[in-house]
Protein backbone atom coordinates (compact mmCIF):
# COMPACT_ATOMS: atom_id res chain seq x y z
CA UNK A 1 0.00 0.00 0.00
CA UNK A 2 1.11 3.86 -0.95
CA UNK A 3 0.77 6.45 1.21
CA UNK A 4 1.31 10.23 0.04
CA UNK A 5 3.86 12.07 1.86
CA UNK A 6 4.90 16.00 1.64
CA UNK A 7 7.56 17.84 1.80
CA UNK A 8 8.65 21.31 1.47
CA UNK A 9 11.19 22.56 -0.69
CA UNK A 10 12.27 26.10 -1.56
CA UNK A 11 12.04 27.68 -5.08
CA UNK A 12 15.13 27.06 -6.16
CA UNK A 13 15.30 23.30 -5.45
CA UNK A 14 11.66 22.60 -7.37
CA UNK A 15 13.11 24.34 -10.54
CA UNK A 16 16.23 22.14 -10.18
CA UNK A 17 14.11 18.94 -9.10
CA UNK A 18 12.23 19.58 -12.69
CA UNK A 19 14.83 20.83 -14.41
CA UNK A 20 16.74 17.49 -14.04
CA UNK A 21 13.65 15.49 -14.23
CA UNK A 22 12.85 16.60 -18.00
CA UNK A 23 16.66 16.19 -18.36
CA UNK A 24 16.57 12.29 -17.55
CA UNK A 25 12.81 11.88 -18.93
CA UNK A 26 11.63 11.17 -15.74
CA UNK A 27 8.69 12.77 -13.39
CA UNK A 28 9.85 14.69 -10.15
CA UNK A 29 7.97 12.53 -8.30
CA UNK A 30 9.97 9.47 -10.05
CA UNK A 31 13.55 11.15 -8.73
CA UNK A 32 12.18 11.49 -5.48
CA UNK A 33 10.67 8.31 -4.34
CA UNK A 34 14.61 7.23 -6.09
CA UNK A 35 16.24 9.76 -3.90
CA UNK A 36 14.40 8.38 -0.49
CA UNK A 37 14.86 4.93 -1.52
CA UNK A 38 18.48 5.19 -2.09
CA UNK A 39 19.21 7.17 1.47
CA UNK A 40 17.23 5.24 3.58
CA UNK A 41 18.66 1.79 2.46
CA UNK A 42 22.38 3.77 2.98
CA UNK A 43 21.25 4.69 6.23
CA UNK A 44 20.10 1.63 6.72
CA UNK A 45 23.51 -0.12 6.18
CA UNK A 46 25.48 2.88 7.68
CA UNK A 47 23.66 1.86 11.26
CA UNK A 48 24.10 -1.76 10.55
CA UNK A 49 27.50 -1.38 10.33
CA UNK A 50 27.76 1.23 12.96
CA UNK A 51 26.46 -1.43 15.27
CA UNK A 52 28.72 -3.92 14.40
CA UNK A 53 31.86 -2.09 15.00
CA UNK A 54 30.53 -1.30 18.34
CA UNK A 55 30.10 -4.85 19.30
CA UNK A 56 33.29 -5.47 18.08
CA UNK A 57 34.86 -2.68 20.33
CA UNK A 58 32.92 -4.23 22.76
CA UNK A 59 34.49 -7.57 22.65
CA UNK A 60 38.20 -6.37 22.03
CA UNK A 61 37.40 -4.34 25.09
CA UNK A 62 36.48 -7.43 27.35
CA UNK A 63 38.09 -10.16 25.82
CA UNK A 64 41.39 -8.25 24.78
CA UNK A 65 41.35 -10.52 21.40
CA UNK A 66 42.26 -8.92 18.06
CA UNK A 67 43.99 -9.67 14.51
CA UNK A 68 47.33 -9.05 14.41
CA UNK A 69 49.09 -6.78 11.49
CA UNK A 70 50.72 -9.57 10.10
CA UNK A 71 47.89 -11.68 9.59
CA UNK A 72 45.86 -9.05 8.65
CA UNK A 73 47.79 -8.31 5.42
CA UNK A 74 48.39 -11.82 4.68
CA UNK A 75 44.46 -12.43 4.20
CA UNK A 76 44.48 -9.34 2.13
CA UNK A 77 47.10 -10.16 -0.09
CA UNK A 78 45.56 -13.66 -0.57
CA UNK A 79 42.36 -11.59 -1.24
CA UNK A 80 43.76 -9.03 -3.39
CA UNK A 81 45.03 -12.11 -5.47
CA UNK A 82 41.72 -13.56 -6.10
CA UNK A 83 42.22 -16.40 -3.80
CA UNK A 84 38.73 -16.53 -1.59
CA UNK A 85 39.67 -17.33 2.04
CA UNK A 86 38.21 -17.47 5.46
CA UNK A 87 39.27 -14.30 7.44
CA UNK A 88 40.47 -16.83 10.11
Amino acid sequence: MATTLGIKVDDNTRKRLNELANELDRTPHWILRTALREYIDREERRERERKEDLARWEHFALTGEAIDHAHASNWLERLASGERTPWR
